[in-house]
């Protein structure tokens, strides 16, 4: 048995005490144990500070509110449609269920701040239509995985195990993991300044579960990897990989270069974001067993390092064991 394959609904209904892929086992139980409600956010308490927004923050935090909105979506129907109906083991399953049932969290938690700041639904939602790069963050996801919905890619072919390996790739790491921590940072950026600290609260815990999906990517791409090793002899194939990590980070840095320009807001800058993310992609590169293509060694946001960030161990390493439900 694979990671992925065809099977009826009969297969894999037993659990066993040993586990084919122990990892799937773990990553289930950190995030059964990371799972929150954003009822529990008073963030009520941060109209005001909206409020007090200049109309550069304010659309800086509009646009991140909306991306979100739809993009929280997005990752479940990618995983709903096109990666769940192909995993054989059961905790792989748990482990991807969980991460959709905490998309949903997101989602709410996202719509809670939609109407407690009285945002305007329809342009918020519509942001990532409108706005040609934001559109471009999601269909770059979109293509690939319309491709292999409804049993259009064979499983059971190498072929069809590489399709799956891409859309997870482009969901989990490049959507998950590079694009969502761009705009972490935002957040984070508005926290230090003093600002909207109650939804910046929720953002902490998003945060964790984001680094825990891109987990879940991260292994079930290096699991595919080492079940089916012919998949290394596609040089090409491998190299599109990399690639499509580096042109992402392109197409970010085209989006930050047209938010913050010459302008600082909330205390970042351009240039910040810039090694930012060429940070975050080395980071990401080196987890799926490349070489780093920028050299960006040191992560230039210090504010992400301190040690008021509550809820997290580290920016970036997190332990599922520091925080608990509220």
């Amino acid at each position: 048995m694979s990671l992925i394959g065809k099977t009826s609904v009969r297969d894999n209904i037993r659990i066993t005490e040993d586990s084919k892929y122990p990892v799937f086992r773990d990553l289930y139980t950190k995030q059964k144990k990371a799972v929150w409600f954003p009822e529990e956010l008073n963030i009520q308490q941060d109209v005001l500070d909206y409020k007090s927004l200049s109309p550069t923050e304010k659309d800086l935090f509009d646009s991140a509110v909306g991306y979100f909105a739809s993009s929280e979506l997005l990752v479940q129907n990618v995983l709903g449609n096109g990666f769940f109906p192909v995993l054989t083991d059961p905790y792989a399953k748990m482990s991807f269920s969980t991460q959709m049932f905490m998309e949903n969290i997101h989602s709410d938690f996202f719509e809670i701040i939609l109407n407690s700041f009285d945002l305007d639904r329809k342009s918020i939602y519509d942001l990532t239509l409108e706005d040609d790069l934001l559109k471009e963050k999601q269909e770059l996801i979109v293509r690939a995985v319309d491709k292999i919905t409804y049993g259009k890619a064979d499983p059971d072919t190498l072929e069809g195990k590489k399709q799956i390996l891409t859309s997870i790739l482009l969901n989990n790491i490049i959507q998950e993991g590079l694009f969502f921590y761009s705009a972490f940072a935002y957040f984070f950026a508005m926290k230090d300044m003093g600002k909207i600290k109650n939804v910046v609260s929720g953002v902490e815990l998003i945060l964790i579960d984001e680094s825990l999906h891109l987990q879940n990517g991260i292994e079930a791409i290096l699991t595919i990897v080492e079940e089916n090793p012919e998949i290394l002899d596609d040089y090409s194939f491998i190299e599109r990989v990399k690639q499509s990590i580096v042109d992402s980070v392109d197409l970010e840095l085209d989006y930050l270069k047209r938010k913050f320009g010459g302008t600082t807001i909330f205390g970042l800058s351009y240039k910040e974001l810039e090694l930012y993310m060429k940070y975050i992609a080395d980071r990401r590169l080196v987890e799926l067993g490349f070489d780093p293509q920028f050299n960006v060694l040191e992560n230039p946001l210090k504010f992400l390092q301190k040690e008021d960030v509550k809820k997290l161990t580290n920016f970036f390493e997190v332990s599922s064991t520091e925080y608990t439900n509220f």
